[in-house]
């Protein structure tokens, strides 16, 4: 009886170690599965703090950047509209493109007087792909789709267009260009040209509000030095037809001109005789100018340009208008201008006229393209009128 006592504490004592034994092992993998829960947990939490601290320092850095960018857009806004003429508010528009959207690549496009065609006017870090007479037209490439819808646009918007427009942006784009944005210089409609940037430095989260700011001060700045312009031709106009005198001539030929190579777009020159303005009665020849003026000026577009060359002789210049163009309106002004009446019942009277169409991209000097126009045969008109 005693050793069945012995043998059954001894069971019981072994039962009771083996429990003991269980329990304690199951405790150990709780732990242990606890321990490398919390070892996990530990490493999301750093992590997650390491992230937040990442999204705080950039925090701080576009915090930075924006206080730096009040600060610093003022400045490059005088410099802006400080500039002369419209080459210069270009130049310190791409300038502004390194300064203040940290870009490498930048390339700012003027648009010509029709709007129709973009030329470059300045350029960083793209020589190797931009020639110095580079021209498009609007819808042309990346460039050209942003100038004709009128809004900011970039590469990354271009996968959410349709296939005909990916389709014209690849036929039309110009290889080896590649800008991240392009946003157009346009005011109430009126289009001044393009900005395209890329190859930026940094992260930059207000890149695109800063390009939209930037390409608004471009359009002011423009279209300020083109009322300037204006202003400043006035000063010069002939005081019988309004229109500018024979000293603004050439300076007016050579800006023309220029813009005919820059952006691949025609010009034709009409010069128009009035044979009654020649009279020895100033009073009557004053009169002539005067209404044929008058009706010249309702007749032309905003962007033509009339130059009162001598007595009896205005020559017109029609941006944009090829030789088709110049025919017709050589015959409508040939039809219209002699039967134009005067006070004293009388009309204007024969008119002589004759043209020149200079080809867009053509490099014309001033003294040939008159050379030219004078080379020209005369077509008299007379009209349909009553003496």
């Amino acid at each position: 009886m005693i050793v069945g006592l012995i043998t059954g504490l001894l069971l019981g004592a072994a039962g009771v170690f083996i429990a003991f034994q269980f329990l304690m092992k199951k405790k150990s993998l709780e732990a242990s599965e606890t321990c490398a829960a919390l070892t996990k947990a530990a490493r999301k939490a750093s992590s997650e703090v390491s992230a937040l601290r990442a999204q705080v320092q950039t925090f701080e850095k576009e915090k930075q950047e924006g206080s730096d960018l009040i600060l610093l857009f003022p400045d490059i806004v005088k410099i802006i509209f400080s500039g002369k003429d419209s080459d210069e508010v270009i130049n310190f528009v791409n300038r502004a493109c390194q300064n203040l959207l940290k870009a490498n690549e930048s390339a700012v496009f003027l648009a010509d007087r029709t709007g129709a065609r973009l030329g470059l006017s300045a350029s960083t870090g793209l020589s190797n792909v931009l020639t110095k007479r580079f021209n498009f037209g609007l819808g042309e490439g990346f460039a050209g789709l942003a100038a004709e819808t009128g809004r900011l646009i970039s590469m990354e918007e271009i996968e959410n267009e349709s296939v005909l427009v990916k389709r014209n942006i690849a036929s039309s784009g110009i290889p080896g260009f590649s800008p991240e944005y392009a946003a157009p210089m346009q005011i109430e409609g009126v289009l001044y040209g393009v900005i395209t940037v890329g190859s930026f430095e940094g992260r930059g989260a207000m890149r695109k509000e800063t390009l939209r700011a930037l390409a608004a001060v471009g359009a002011a700045a423009l279209e300020n030095v083109r009322i300037l312009e204006r202003f400043g031709r006035t000063s010069n106009l002939d005081p019988e037809t309004g229109f500018l005198g024979k000293n603004a001539l050439e300076a007016t030929l050579l800006n023309e001109l220029e813009r005919v190579e820059r952006f691949g777009s025609p010009v034709a020159t009409i010069e128009l005789e009035f044979k009654s303005a020649e009279a020895d009665d100033s009073m009557i020849s004053r009169e002539i100018m005067t209404v044929a003026a008058r009706h010249l000026r309702s007749s032309l577009r905003n962007i033509d340009i009339g130059i009162r060359t001598g007595r009896g002789m205005v020559i017109l210049l029609l941006p944009g208008t090829d030789a088709e163009g110049m025919n017709s309106v050589t015959g409508k002004l040939g039809g219209e201008l002699p039967g134009l009446s005067l006070g004293n019942g009388t009309f204007v009277g024969p008119v002589g006229i004759k043209g020149y169409m200079v080809d867009g991209g053509a490099r014309v000097e001033v003294r040939d393209l008159l050379n030219r126009l004078d080379a020209q045969e005369s077509m008299e008109f007379e009209g349909y009128y009553e003496a």
